[in-house]
């Protein structure tokens, strides 16, 4: 058996899968070809003759080469890029890597949260200026929030809506969700659970409201002006999630009418956000340029996750998190008549 590894980045030592743990790879497979790549041209020349394939994703140009592989595990969470027509026809089974990323995503929705309710964006522009704004902040009182007694709303009680819920139950806040799969299995960290439906509850109710749906293969927005109208004039507005989620410009628009007091973004419609934006230039924005899931537990999480699915694959036992193919070709054709994989969000890991 031969298994081919693909995790490196020239230029982020960040996203290059570690010796240590590639060593721990080759003592599980000790009676498997262990090869790691560095190269396109390595991963075009071992692709034909492995059996198994542990990386981001396989483009579909290079799925064609790999005639002999049976299993692909992706070490994102994100895996619609690997479900293109010839994959999902084919054989190869498809695992992934759920909620490796979860924990710092939800922490770096918390430490925007607490950015605006203590107003540190005040504070650091007028650090920029030596200037001693004690005043400022008195002047901005009523702005002044504490996280203890708020109610925090999460769209998407996901992997990273669940580790978000947690933190926020921990701090004191009331947390309302919504979710996809059954509301009536509520957490016992969550003081209301709905549908997506519930929506308009949760952008009456929240102090600070959360989108943490994952990316789908959905363009559709699910946040406009007339759902940003319909917050608080004090509360804040983050996205972690799917960037597609949230129509900019009309955030824009509602930030600029007073809809809201503010918005956190990691996550946008367009990667790397344009410099025309107004989203940089406005006071009430926190922009993040798509860094919410770095954190030093990444490869560790990651690397569990994979090292458990082989012991399974190892021992012809059942594997964790593997996708059904037959049930996602069904989601993604009931969604193409909309020109999008609409309705499939409920079976991506976040």
């Amino acid at each position: 058996m031969k298994i081919l590894i693909e995790l490196y980045d020239h230029r982020y030592e960040l996203w290059n899968y570690p010796e240590w743990a590639l060593g721990e790879t080759k003592a599980l497979a000790y009676d498997a070809e262990v090869v790691n790549v560095a190269s396109d041209e390595q991963l075009r020349e071992h692709l034909p003759d492995s059996d198994v394939f542990f990386g981001w994703s396989l483009s579909e140009e290079n799925f064609a080469l790999a005639k002999n592989l049976k299993w692909v595990h992706s070490a994102s969470g994100d895996i619609i890029g690997q479900l293109f027509p010839s994959f999902l026809e084919s054989n190869v089974r498809l695992t992934m890597s759920r909620g490796t990323r979860a924990a710092a995503i939800a922490e770096h929705a918390l430490g925007m949260m607490l950015y605006f309710a203590r107003q540190f964006h005040i504070c650091v522009r007028n650090q920029m200026r030596a200037h001693w704004a004690r005043g400022t902040a008195w002047d901005h009182f009523p702005d002044f929030k504490e996280l203890v007694g708020s109610t925090l709303g999460i769209i998407g009680l996901g992997r990273i809506g669940r580790e978000l819920a947690k933190r926020g139950h921990a701090l004191g806040m009331e947390v309302i969700a919504t979710t996809r799969r059954d509301p009536n299995n509520k957490p016992d960290y969550i003081n209301y659970l709905g549908s997506p439906e519930d929506l308009p509850l949760l952008l009456e109710e929240s102090d600070f409201l959360v989108c943490c749906i994952p990316e789908t293969g959905d363009s559709d927005p699910i946040m406009g002006y007339e759902q940003f109208s319909k917050m608080k004039k004090a509360s804040y507005f983050f996205n972690v999630g799917r960037g597609s989620a949230v129509n900019e410009d009309e955030l824009v628009e509602a930030l600029m009418d007073h809809k809201l007091a503010g918005a956190g973004l990691d996550a946008f419609q367009h990667e790397p956000l344009p410099d025309e934006s107004y989203l940089w230039r406005l006071e009430g924005t926190l922009i993040t340029p798509r860094i919410a899931g770095i954190g030093p537990h990444f490869w560790a999480r990651t690397h569990e996750n994979w090292l458990n699915n082989l012991r399974h694959y190892l021992a012809n036992e059942p594997l964790q998190d593997e996708i059904d193919k037959v049930e996602w070709k069904q989601r993604i054709a009931a969604g193409s008549g909309k020109g999008n994989a609409s309705g499939i969000s409920d079976h991506v890991a976040t």
